[in-house]
């Protein structure tokens, strides 16, 4: 990816809505780049500007009583018309802005660590770059993890039935530095990722990004975020063994 098409995709990027293939061919080309890196910074910046100077507004009931009753009474034909209405388009424009405040400022902190996740998980793929410590053994991989990290994760040798450990490493996601387990079952890859639970907690769930998998949970140790292809019972099953196993103190 060149410059111009970074420069392009550089909003989107930071809403959190680019493509993740495109994502990926960004973030590779910001590796390399202090330019575009630096502009990066710059529309963090503004961002950061932004939400601190905007204030909040909310219609009173009564306005918005009104609105909607007066939709209601447009007549059908006149509802085209309505949209040739220069005041249509400036609302339209405040409306946008107001929901584009509304995600800056209250972004969903919990989804963006799921996709964030699933681009770590399908980029390690790609590049096969699935651990940076390989060992079965947690007393290996916990230490490695400790040294790299400011704290030291929960490693669970064999976290369900069928299930080993293949080695760690450490990504980054929403700017943090986060231990990521890798777990093999014949083919079946699970990829755990954690960290202290600080301000955000993650919320117990389950959905689907860009096809994968995802659970979140948290509990005195860790927020969690596991990234997989397995099918629902097998993902359940998995997630409940684990949690066995850290409430039971079987980890290392």
């Amino acid at each position: 990816m060149k410059c111009e098409e970074v420069h392009h995709f550089m909003d989107t990027y930071l809403d959190g809505e680019l493509d993740l293939g495109l994502q990926v061919e960004l973030e590779q080309h910001l590796a390399l780049c202090p330019s575009c890196r630096s502009l990066l910074e710059e529309r963090r910046a503004f961002r950061a500007f932004f939400v601190a100077a905007v204030g909040g507004y909310k219609a009173s009931p009564q306005l918005e009583a009104k609105v909607l009753d007066a939709v209601r009474r447009v007549p059908t034909k006149e509802k085209f018309s309505l949209w040739r209405q220069p005041w249509i388009y400036a609302t339209a424009v405040a409306v946008m802005t107001v929901l584009l405040a509304l995600k800056i400022l209250f972004p969903d902190t919990e989804r963006e660590f799921s996709r964030q996740a699933v681009l770590r998980r399908s980029s390690s793929l790609s590049t096969s770059h699935f651990v940076d410590v390989a060992s079965p053994n947690p007393v290996v991989v916990k230490p490695w993890l400790a040294a790299r990290l400011d704290f030291a994760p929960p490693v669970v040798g064999s976290p369900a039935s069928g299930y080993s450990l293949v080695g760690g490493r450490v990504d980054v996601i929403e700017n943090r530095s986060v231990a990521t387990l890798i777990y093999k079952h014949g083919a079946d890859v699970v990829s755990l990722f954690c960290w202290p639970p600080d301000k955000e907690h993650p919320s117990t769930s389950e959905h689907s990004i860009e096809g994968y998998r995802v659970s979140t949970w948290s509990n005195a140790q860790c927020n969690y975020v596991l990234v997989s292809k397995l099918s629902n019972r097998a993902m359940q099953e998995f997630v409940d063994s684990f949690r066995v196993r850290i409430q039971s103190g079987a980890y290392f």
